[in-house]
């Protein structure tokens, strides 16, 4: 997330070393310059990371290194290790990094770490909130309750395919998106055609239960963790909110982090996605469709919220009828998951339930 304009500049240049590191699986490839000139470029193992850091810090006793490499699929562990050896080191967005045309037809390792490193040394970089380890181990947990219910949904599905596969029929009181138990327990009284196709069968059901028995562990883990005191407070607050369950509050708080990170509401729906696009030239100034760049997940989420809170909230519902009016239905509920979004930000920042008169 752009956690507002962070100058990356010092007022010390001249003692500054600056590194760019473009992050690979295996390696990093490392571009290094002072305030005027490029010292060098190397590649280096991820195992040998500590020992290069602490031989370029010997080698500048008296420079004080600075290092930015972009989010990715390695998080923020680069990151910590960099911190713990003393260098400061920002983590920031791929597409906030000042590219040119040819370096985007001519794209290298090389090239790449070199790009993050000028624009570093030139102030050009803002750096997004890194979380807490605490609060990031919590977000894995959270999230990992997708994977988990994709898994189950696709054994699900396996299993449908395969009875279709083997000319099984079912009957039409138990063809249904839910899986009953008086489904499940027909699957189990089923017979195949051949002794192999039975215990494929047997196999993919034993599975199925695994998973169910897996995620609905998992879920209650979740629930433990939202009844801690770090997030039972503002998991009830949230509750109140219509349209977010327990379950949706404590995914939006392990997204979120600390409400104060964000001075206004305006800051988080930019970084949620719920925002337009703006396009400015001359006297001429048109809004445009929400913006492309977002948080897929929470974004998602909170427009599945805003149908539910359509439903049991007069508040949010005037919303949608009121966009309804010359609005599509999908323009209507995005003003609506805007509004939602804001609810949310006063209700934490004020730390006060929701109030169905919309004061909040």
């Amino acid at each position: 997330m752009r956690n507002g304009a962070q100058d990356t500049q010092l007022t010390n240049q001249e003692n500054m070393i600056y590194m760019g590191i473009d992050v690979h699986k295996r390696h990093i490839n490392v571009a290094v310059m002072s305030e005027h000139v490029v010292l060098g470029q190397n590649h280096v193992e991820i195992r040998d990371v500590d020992a290069y850091m602490v031989r370029l810090k010997k080698k500048y006793p008296d420079r004080r290194l600075r290092a930015a490499y972009e989010a990715g699929f390695s998080g923020f562990a680069l990151y910590h290790q960099l911190e713990s050896l003393g260098i400061e080191t920002i983590v920031v967005n791929a597409a906030d990094v000042p590219t040119t045309d040819k370096e985007r037809t001519t794209k290298s390792d090389r090239a790449d770490s070199l790009k993050i490193c000028h624009a570093l040394k030139c102030g050009q970089l803002r750096k997004i909130w890194v979380p807490p380890d605490e609060l990031s181990g919590d977000r894995d947990l959270v999230r990992y309750r997708l994977v988990l219910r994709q898994h189950l949904a696709k054994t699900k599905t396996r299993i449908k395919m395969f009875l279709y596969k083997q000319g099984v029929q079912i009957p039409p009181e138990l063809e249904s998106s839910h899986w009953t138990k008086a489904f499940q327990a027909w699957l189990k009284e089923q017979t195949m055609t051949t002794a192999s196709s039975q215990t494929t069968l047997m196999l993919m059901l034993e599975e199925l239960q695994h998973a169910d028995q897996v995620y609905k562990k998992h879920l209650r883990r979740i629930n433990e963790l939202a009844l801690t005191q770090r997030y039972s407070h503002n998991v009830d607050l949230l509750y109140t909110i219509p349209g977010i369950g327990r379950l949706t509050a404590i995914t939006i708080l392990t997204e979120l982090g600390p409400i104060a990170r964000f001075a206004k509401a305006d800051q988080l729906a930019s970084y949620v996605g719920l925002i337009p696009m703006q396009h400015q030239s001359g006297s001429s100034d048109r809004n445009m469709p929400i913006q492309r760049r977002a948080h897929q997940e929470l974004r998602t989420l909170l427009v599945q919220c805003s149908w539910m809170a359509i439903k049991g909230s007069n508040h949010f519902n005037m919303v949608y009828e009121h966009k309804r009016k010359n609005k599509t239905s999908q323009v209507a509920i995005i003003a609506v998951a805007r509004r939602l979004l804001n609810t949310i930000y006063a209700v934490l920042k004020k730390s006060q339930p929701f109030m169905e008169s919309g004061t909040n």
